[in-house]
């Protein structure tokens, strides 16, 4: 196999090289309008390439690599015990969430809940512009008990609208939400 960045031969899609030179990860912290604490591990622009694998072959393993190379030293950081991890479903089309297999790979600190949050809207947002995305929500449907500490996982925020929706929905639902991970943030400093 060769490395997704810089070609080389490697056992993983992304050598160890580029994840120490390349993929040096710039955490960040950002406030949603509703008070949701989002923090990030990389801007969008640095791996916006990447993120897009995420429906590709390698997709999941990169995006197990980005996880824990970037967000796993964050998540050590935070005292996360008795707190779930709630990774934000799209519309199940093939059983596969690329939010979940972020969540596996902090399973060692934060128990992953998954399945439990997944939108019933079908439609795509990807590259749809922000009053289409406001207008159209994703309608979740949260199934799991209620007075839990929960941690929302998503691959990326741009607007907030998801994780805001999410954080109303749990709320609704008595579900505490700590705060958000992100693998990035599509706002810049």
């Amino acid at each position: 196999m060769r490395c997704q960045l810089c070609f080389n031969i490697s056992w993983q899609p992304l050598c160890k090289d580029c994840l120490n030179t390349i993929l040096i990860p710039s955490p960040s912290k950002r406030v949603l309008e509703n008070g949701l604490v989002v923090y990030s591990s990389y801007k969008y622009s640095d791996i916006k390439n990447l993120l897009h694998t995420k429906h590709t072959y390698y997709g999941a393993k990169i995006f197990a690599q980005l996880t824990k190379h970037a967000l796993l030293p964050l998540v050590k950081t935070f005292t996360c015990k008795d707190v779930y991890s709630l990774p934000i479903d799209d519309h199940t089309r093939t059983g596969y969430s690329h939010s979940a297999v972020i969540a596996k790979e902090l399973k060692h600190y934060i128990k992953p809940l998954y399945g439990k949050l997944r939108a019933k809207n079908t439609i795509r947002y990807s590259g749809k512009e922000l009053n289409i995305r406001k207008k159209e929500k994703r309608n979740f449907d949260l199934t799991c008990k209620s007075n839990l500490d929960v941690v929302l996982i998503d691959d990326l925020v741009t607007s907030g609208n998801t994780l805001t929706e999410a954080n109303a929905t749990c709320k609704a639902n008595k579900i505490n939400v700590l705060f958000a991970i992100t693998l990035a943030d599509v706002q810049e400093d």
